[in-house]
């Protein structure tokens, strides 16, 4: 699968409408991959591609003098009222939205967004912040309402405030990209090391409000460990945290605001823990027996505290799409790869690990010749750095892919879940059970890849990317989508699994939130969001609205 891009004139690229990333760019799937999908889902019609011509805009309500630049624009507020979710890319292709913000507002200071919350508390205005509009749980989505919607574009809130070398520290504005985060850190020669799959699009403010892990945290940490200090804007009054190496002043106010998705302020500026740019990151690819073979391998790797950066296990079926698609490079070399597997071992595709340190030459070839050696005590085989540099090159990319298999008629989602190793192996089986069971009924299969990533000590994440024909009728397409949804969390719950591991809780996982956190933690929390927001105008759909929101 290769990145391909359009001509397109001068100017910074536009995002895309009615998919991810921007306009001109695209992954299409191998032919080997949709080979292998349609032996699996059977043959398939396109889904509808969105039309702008035949967009019909729904008329903006008039909303009060906001004191920064607004726009009422009909594309503009159509870009505003989804995320990048599965139900919001079918219902944007098939023109199928139907509320929108009545004004996109664009605040370029903290004071403009405390004059815009001033205005809309007065007025029962309701205001969703909105960074970089990457939510897979519905966390930005506008829905109908009787009262008037701002959608508060984070954006122009995106610079380097200061940076601290000597401790470590930098201060961005909420609103900053990955991409130019990561820019404006590369003269001091540092990084955040925070790179999510959405990277390119999200924003500072966006991984703090969702919890977010990026695919280094085994090394770096997620954002709630390289949050150091944060500034936060409610209707109620601001909340400065500075940063601190540790405090016992308290509960911890900042583990408060991570995770809060909006409700309980809009996030202005974040202090967050920064190092030194590694000179060198290497991933070297293996196979291992078994998928239990690999959680074995993993858990002793991670109890060891081996100093890596990426470690990622994928299961049976997820490996043979890699080696179908693109591990092997070319269609031709892949029986000769399998040849070569089977001498050494391993029967059927095995399941591959990518392994990963960075730092310096000598460092980083230390650290993997450790790895190397604990692995090959649980049947490893080597296949080298070339898979793993493949990878890395496309790890931002595969976004894209979910839009290039809709037009062919295949839908796909991921969900991801975390819990102990003792319970891991079991969660799988579940999870993969209530997926490949949800559809049929309806005489329709559904084909699950699964792999383990973000290893700790007593844990790991388990990440299920699932595919499934999708019917040319938005409705049907929506259904199908909250069935399987609907089984597979509550597959995950029973066997023990988080609700989330770095996606937030947004509409669509909030019917479920009590579970995980009890009635007492729920009053709790929505004590805290009556403080902070007493007219209940920031975002009050998410998070502790428990509706059943999956088809919306």
């Amino acid at each position: 699968m290769v990145m391909t891009r359009s001509a397109a004139g001068g100017g910074p690229p536009r995002r895309r409408l009615a998919g991810w990333g921007f306009e001109g760019e695209s992954y299409p799937p191998s032919e080997s991959l949709l080979q292998w999908l349609t032996e699996r889902l059977g043959t398939t019609v396109p889904f509808p591609q969105f039309d702008p011509s035949s967009f019909q805009p729904i008329e903006p309500r008039a909303v009060p003098h906001l004191h920064c630049r607004i726009s009422q624009d009909p594309m503009e507020r159509l870009a505003h009222a989804r995320g990048q979710g599965l139900p919001d890319l079918l219902r944007l292709r098939a023109g199928a939205v139907s509320a929108l913000p009545d004004v996109v507002a664009h605040p370029g200071s903290a004071r403009e967004i405390e004059q815009v919350l001033n205005v809309c508390g007065r007025s029962e205005i309701r205001v969703i912040p909105w960074g970089g509009g990457t939510s897979v749980t519905g966390a930005v989505n506008v829905l109908p309402s009787q009262d008037s919607i701002v959608s508060l574009d984070m954006q122009g809130l995106s610079t380097l405030e200061d940076v601290d070398v000597e401790s470590g520290l930098a201060t961005f504005g909420a609103g900053v990209r990955g991409p130019a985060l990561e820019s404006q850190l590369a003269p001091y020669g540092l990084t955040l090391g925070h790179f999510p799959q959405s990277w390119e699009l999200s924003t500072l403010g966006g991984w703090i409000a969702t919890r977010a892990s990026g695919q280094e945290s085994l090394a770096y940490g997620g954002i709630d460990r390289l949050l150091a200090g944060v500034e936060a804007i409610a209707p109620s009054g601001r909340l400065e945290l500075a940063a601190m190496p540790s405090t016992a002043a308290g509960p911890d106010l900042r583990q408060l605001l991570l995770g809060s998705e909006g409700r309980f302020g809009v996030l202005t500026r974040a202090t967050v823990r920064v190092r030194r740019r590694p000179e060198t990151l290497h991933v070297e690819a293996l196979l291992l027996p078994s998928w239990e073979r690999g959680l074995e391998a993993v858990r002793e790797m991670s109890q060891a505290r081996l100093p890596l950066q990426i470690v990622r296990l994928s299961d049976e079926p997820e490996t043979e799409v890699a080696l179908r698609a693109g591990l092997a490079d070319h269609a031709l070399v892949a029986p000769l790869l399998r040849g070569w597997i089977r001498l050494r071992g391993i029967r059927g595709s095995g399941c591959l690990l990518l392994c990963g340190a960075a730092g310096s030459v000598g460092e980083t070839e230390a650290s993997l010749d450790r790895a190397a050696a604990l692995l090959r005590r649980h049947g490893a085989v080597a296949l080298g750095r070339r898979p793993g540099n493949r990878w890395l090159e496309d790890r931002f990319r595969h976004p894209y892919l979910r839009d290039s298999l809709l037009d062919r008629g295949i839908a796909t989602d991921t969900l991801e879940t975390a819990a102990p190793w003792s319970s891991l192996s079991s969660l799988a089986r579940r999870v993969r059970k209530a997926l490949e069971s949800a559809l049929q009924e309806e005489n329709e299969a559904t084909t699950v890849l699964c792999h383990l990533s973000h290893p700790y000590p007593d844990g790991a994440s388990l990440y299920f990317t699932f595919f499934f024909r999708c019917p040319a009728d938005v409705g049907e397409a929506l259904a199908r989508w909250g069935q399987l949804k609907r089984r597979a969390t509550e597959a995950l719950l029973d066997a023990g699994g988080t609700l989330t591991h770095h996606h937030g809780i947004g509409l669509w996982h909030a019917p479920w939130l009590d579970r995980e956190v009890g009635s007492t933690g729920r009053k709790l929390l929505e004590a805290t969001a009556r403080t902070a927001d007493p007219e209940g105008i920031l975002n009050p759909q998410v998070l502790l609205d428990p509706a059943d929101r999956l088809e919306t």
